[in-house]
This record gives C-alpha cells, structure tokens and sequence, in this order.
C-alpha cells in the first residue's frame, strides 16, 4: 500500500463521518461506525470495522462478524483482525469457517484472531483440529498453540500424523509453545517427516522443550542432513543445553562430517559444559575420538582456553597431555604463555628423562609424561615403552598414535641399550 493510500482510506472515513454531520474525531460513536461498515464504498467500510475493533465495544460484534462476508477480501481481513482483538468467543464458529476463504491473508487473519481467544474457545477448536476441513484444521492448531492451553497437547500429537503436510507442521510449531514434555517422542518422530518443513518445526520445537531426551533423535538427523536443517537441529541442541553434552561429545565418534559439524556447532553454543565433557575425552582410550576432541576445542577457540589451562594441572595426565597438545596449537596468547611456562619448567626433566628412568623415584612419572607430551619426540617416547614401567609405557604408546605414527617392538639388544625403571646402567642383575 502505498503512502497516498495509507493517507486516503482513513479521509475518506472522515469524510463520511462529515457527510453524517459528525466531526471527524478518533473515538466516532459506535452507532455511526456500525453503519459506516455497510456503507457501499468498501474502503468506508474497512476503515469503519478497524475503528469498531479498536474501541472494542461488544455492540458492535454483529456488523464485525457480518463483515467476515464482505465481497471485499481487505473488508474480510480487517473484521477477522478486528474479532480477535473483541476477543468474543461467540466468534469462534465463525472465524472457524472463514479459515476456508479463498484470500490466504483472509485465512491467516483468522488463524490468529482464534489465537486470540480465551480458554472458551479451546474445546471448539479441538473438534475443528479432529474433523475439518485442511484448511480449518491447520488454522485450529496455529489458534491452539497461541491459546497454549494443556488440554491442546494430545489432540495436537495427534495431529502431528495428519495427512495434511501444513497442518502436521503447525501442530509441530504449536506443541513447542505450550512446551509440554509429553510431545517429546511424536516430535523426535516427526523429525523422519516426508516433509521437510514438517521436520524443521519439530527440530525448533524440541529445542524449545528443553528435554533431553530428544537429544539422540536430533544428533541422529544430522546425518546427511541438508545445511539449513542442520542449523535448526544444532540450534535445537544447544538449546537443549549441558545434558546435551555428554551426548554430543559421544557424537563426535561420527564418521559422518555433517553429523561432526553440527554436533561441533552445538557444542560450541552449549560453552562451558561442552568444554568440560570435552577435555573429559582426552582420558579416552580411541585415539581418533582424542583427536577429534582436540580438533573440537581448537575450533571452539577462545571460551576453551581458561578451561584448558586449569586441566593442564588435573590429576589425570591424560587430561594434562591433551589439554597441552591443544594449547600448544591454540592461537592464542594465554595458551602460548601457558605453554612456555611448562616447558621451561619441564626442559630439564625432558634432557635428563633417561636418567630419571634409571633412577626410577617414585611420583616422577607424571613430569617425565608432561615433558614428553611438549618436548618429546619419537625416540623419547620408544625409550618411555620399554622402560618397563607401566605408565611411562601407556604415555609413550599414547604419544605414537596421537601422532599418527605406528609403534613397532623393540629387538632384545635395541631394548638392553634404553633406560630401564629403577635400573643404572651400572645394574647387573
């Protein structure tokens, strides 16, 4: 509409005020409006059922519901508006039927008058969801998800398995308003939907559910997801929030790239606990999975650091050595300055660890596995293997496949001439 019209539809309501001799005014008696609206000029009549809309006089809810049959489709639309601001649920029945008008912004008006009734209204639109017509039943669910009243959840679960793609779609929309838990198993189904609509609505819904029982299902569709879905599910999942994370880090054993990328998207949005499940991983014992936790936190960037810094002193060194791998590659300053500072510390340990082997101390093990986490390489490691402590062994094996590399047995002789726990050179047994 352009701004010579917008301007010329009320004047010409002023004008018709005037040619009735009563001065233009914001609040015109109803009496007036009400014959306005049947005046033949149709912009008079639109103009007039918005003004009886917005006083909101019940006496004018005959001549609004009358305009629901205007031959005018903006006339049609204006009284539909108008209803739902009267807020009358004697309106219902009518609103109900014009839902099959043939103006689709006709029809939407009506959708959302209907939302906007009270609880009186509930029990109509039911029976509209369970036996109308396609066009009724999908503006009945929209009402009932704006209405947010329980007893619309089981009819709207059964509507998610209506015949009609648009009405299982604003079902879906509708259960995630009224946030009812019981609509978590139909909606984790309506994520397989044959309509891709239908399936993107669920995914917001379940992400309004905040259930973590949808977590499954919604990593589950990521795999060979399209892009846009995909963003709906990882929303879905990181408005789930921190029981989403130890599943999606589990996830993260997907040899599926979209199923990687979005659970890594999700994660990143969840923070602190995704962080926390994340540098857990480090302790596990698939090499690829560590690798693919530690790729994760690089890409998570700098919320991950401070979390990273402190697991450099957890008890676990696992936990140390993966934590000190990724801050070892992080751009970032504190993670360089964190770095530094262990290696200067642990460059001694590092030169002398064939000596700290033979001398065997027990409670060494645990700098002698740091110092080759930052300032090893392939032959301390071998010499950690066959040390013949269990640790040392387990850290050196660790390094090998954290780098990609494969470890093969040491012969006797090449084991004789390697430092041995708690055992000098001098040692003869």
């Amino acid at each position: 509409m352009s701004k010579v019209q917008g301007k010329l539809r009320p004047a010409l309501l002023f004008g018709y005020l005037f040619s009735v001799g009563i001065v233009a005014e914001e609040s015109p008696p109803v009496g007036v409006l009400i014959d306005a609206a049947r005046e033949s000029n149709s912009v008079v009549r639109r103009e007039a059922i918005e003004k009886l809309g917005e006083i909101g006089d019940p006496r004018a809810f005959d001549s609004v519901v009358g305009a629901l049959n205007d031959d005018n489709p903006e006339v049609r639309r204006k009284a539909a508006e108008a209803l739902g601001e009267l807020k009358d649920p004697r309106a219902v029945a009518a609103l109900l039927d014009t839902l099959r008008d043939g103006d689709s912004a006709v029809q939407w008006a009506a959708a959302v008058a209907l939302g906007e009734m009270e609880r009186k209204a509930v029990r109509p639109l039911v029976d509209a969801l369970e036996h109308g017509e396609p066009p009724v039943r999908w503006g009945a669910a929209k009402a009932l998800g704006e209405i947010k009243d329980a007893a619309a959840v089981e009819p709207l679960i059964d509507a998610l398995f209506d015949s009609d793609a648009l009405v299982r779609r604003e079902a879906a929309e509708s259960l995630g308003y009224l946030r009812d838990s019981h609509a978590v198993p139909a909606l984790t189904e309506a994520l397989k939907d044959e309509e891709p609509s239908v399936q993107w609505d669920a995914a917001v819904a379940l992400g309004r559910l905040h259930d973590a029982r949808a977590v499954d299902a919604l990593i589950g569709a990521l795999e060979d997801s399209e892009v846009g879905f995909r963003t709906k599910l990882t929303e879905a999942l990181a408005a789930i929030g921190p029981p989403a994370s130890e599943p999606l880090v589990a996830a993260l054993r997907s040899n599926d790239p979209a199923v990687r990328a979005g659970v890594t998207e999700a994660l990143g949005n969840i923070g602190q606990p995704a962080i926390d499940a994340l540098i857990a991983g480090f302790g596990d014992g698939d090499a690829r999975f560590r690798g693919v936790a530690r790729e994760t936190l690089l890409i998570l960037g700098a919320d991950a650091i401070s979390p990273l810094i402190a697991a450099l002193d957890d008890d676990n060194w696992r936990i140390r050595s993966g934590a000190a791998t990724v801050l070892s590659k992080a751009k970032d300053s504190r993670a360089g300055d964190a770095v530094a500072a262990r290696m200067k510390c642990l460059a001694p340990v590092a030169d002398a660890h064939g000596e700290l082997i033979e001398t065997g101390q027990p409670g060494t093990e645990d700098s002698l596995i740091d110092a080759l986490t930052l300032l090893g390489n392939a032959q301390m490691a071998r010499d950690f293997i066959d040390s013949g402590n269990p640790s040392l062994e387990e850290a050196g094996r660790l390094w090998f496949e954290d780098h990609g590399q494969t470890v093969h047995s040491s012969s006797e002789k090449a084991k004789g001439k390697r430092p041995r726990w708690g055992r000098p050179k001098s040692f003869v047994p």
